[in-house]
């Protein structure tokens, strides 16, 4: 006697009631569909046409009662998205598209964020990182995580602080913005450094099943915004170190991007765990840029080589907190001795290569520069 299709069969794939479970999971229906046709065709208990008859009625069965799938969307909270990087990672996240966004800023009304509140399935927030209910609130039903805030003297306690709230939240992976990788450590030079290589310490000993990866950008473009409201008006870009010197400078929309990719990624193992140079596309000195600027704006721009002490000054006229400025001076040094061309990490390069170059940058900031003066 041949297979047939009967009231038995379908009681196989029939829930008893709304919004139970199937009698049997998903492998055991397939591999019964798989096995019913089977022995209906080698039997040739039936026509073609019957066979098509009962592989229709078993599909439309198996359909009517697969209990529903739930989707979830991802929530991925990002700090400091009022800043450069912050709000790049925002941006391409809205970008990318099927995650929901909670970007944090300290002040929800500040023009800064004012362009991210008009983003798809982006939620401006507004949290105090020193404050751990705060960003509890903030956390809640995130997934997974983007870190980075700006370097400030109170940056161990809020990033620890963030770390520790994300990881109760339930996150399952953390990208974290750190500093030149040649100079993190507890004892450099650099101020802010120390305080990465704490926070890093802290995320290594604490994280627990939380997937994490640091990023380690070399020497930012917007560095130079104070060439374009500075020095320019001037006719000269002034930094201590030898024009011939060269950097791989880094646009940070281009660590913003790579953040994004990574946070959303299938799999956080892949990178869990490791630390990441990211560098721009090519090498440039000041001498360079001065070109650049030379061509953009019209006039003659030269490359000074400055006293450290006055770099520092300028850095404080122009806003910066004095302990920063002197932090921020120790990078010459090393960009002095040619070590700020190291190249990105080939993961990076795989996943979200830097692309925008210096000259890009130049176009798009040298026509704001003030005019120059007498």
């Amino acid at each position: 006697m041949g297979f047939s299709y009967d009231e038995s069969c379908k009681e196989h794939f029939r829930s008893p009631e709304e919004g139970s479970e199937p009698r049997v999971s998903m492998k055991e229906w397939v591999n019964y569909f798989r096995l019913a046709i089977l022995q209906a065709m080698v039997e040739k208990a039936c026509t073609l046409e019957k066979t098509e008859a009962i592989v229709d009625q078993m599909r439309a069965d198996i359909e009517k009662n697969m209990p529903a799938t739930k989707t979830t969307v991802k929530m991925i909270v990002v700090a400091g998205a009022s800043g450069n990087v912050g709000a790049a990672t925002v941006r391409k996240l809205a970008e990318l598209g099927g995650v929901s966004v909670k970007a944090l800023t300290r002040d929800s009304a500040s023009d800064k964020v004012a362009p991210l509140k008009a983003l798809p399935n982006v939620e401006v927030v507004e949290c105090d990182l020193l404050d751990k209910a705060s960003i509890a609130r903030a956390c809640s039903g995130v997934t997974a995580a983007v870190l980075t805030c700006g370097n400030n003297q109170q940056q161990v306690e809020s990033e620890n602080n963030f770390i520790d709230c994300v990881k109760a939240a339930g996150c399952t992976n953390l990208v974290k913005l750190g500093t030149v990788g040649l100079y993190t450590a507890k004892d450099s030079k650099s101020e802010y450094a120390r305080y990465h290589a704490e926070i890093e310490e802290h995320l290594e000993t604490t994280a627990g099943e939380m997937k994490w990866t640091v990023l380690r950008p070399n020497w930012f473009m917007t560095n130079h915004l104070g060439d374009i409201f500075g020095s320019l008006p001037m006719g000269v870009i002034a930094y201590p170190v030898d024009p011939e010197a060269k950097v791989a400078t880094v646009d940070p929309r281009d660590v913003g991007d790579l953040a994004a990719k990574l946070v959303v990624a299938a799999d956080p193992r892949v990178h869990h765990g490791m630390k990441l140079d990211v560098s721009g596309p090519e090498e440039v000195n000041t001498s360079q840029m001065a070109a650049l600027y030379t061509e953009s704006l019209g006039r003659p721009i030269q490359a000074v080589n400055c006293p450290l002490a006055d770099w520092i000054a300028g850095g404080v006229k122009g806003g910066l907190p004095e302990w920063l400025a002197v932090a921020a001076s120790n990078n010459f040094l090393y960009w002095g001795e040619g070590k700020f061309t190291f190249p990105s990490a080939p993961q990076v390069l795989a996943l979200a290569a830097p692309q925008r170059t210096m000259a890009e940058w130049v176009k798009e900031w040298a026509p704001r520069s003030p005019p120059p003066t007498a």
